[in-house]
């Protein structure tokens, strides 16, 4: 028997509605009568009860930036970490938050997190918004060493 894992996601994303999208799965791909949770991968191949594998991502991932006009080599299976990181960043998540929704252990996921359009403006309104003192003025300089 597989062991269960506990999946805390929430509902009512504006772009990917996690919980919705979770129950469609279960509409459109329903356990069969009396099979076991725990035995049935939850991201399985359509229809059966075979697991995705990496290949099985990176190959839909390929094919849908191919679709959108995108450069496929330039997108692999990180592409949704660096996307999920990224996207945490963006809404202002510190890194704890980054790093556990991440599942890193470590710091790598400064490796991941891209600068954004929104947060690059967010920084740009609070530097032109600074309160700003300069110590200079309140010490004699030193002009000579």
């Amino acid at each position: 028997m597989g062991s269960l894992l506990c999946v805390v996601i929430g509902a009512g994303g504006k772009y990917i509605d996690a919980v919705a999208e979770l129950r469609n799965l279960l509409l459109v791909d329903p356990l069969l009568p009396g099979e076991d949770p725990s035995t049935v991968p939850l991201f399985r191949e359509a229809g059966t009860r075979n697991p995705l594998r990496s290949d099985d991502i990176l190959s839909l991932t390929r094919r849908l930036m191919s679709a959108v006009g995108e450069d496929p080599s330039q997108f692999g299976t990180h592409s949704y970490r660096i996307g999920g990181a990224t996207a945490l960043f963006a809404k202002g998540a510190n890194e704890t938050v980054i790093r556990t929704m991440g599942r890193w252990s470590s710091d790598i996921h400064q490796l991941y997190v891209r600068a954004c359009f929104e947060r690059c403006c967010e920084w740009t309104r609070m530097a032109g918004s600074a309160d700003v003192t300069d110590v200079a003025q309140s010490f004699d300089e030193v002009d000579d060493y």
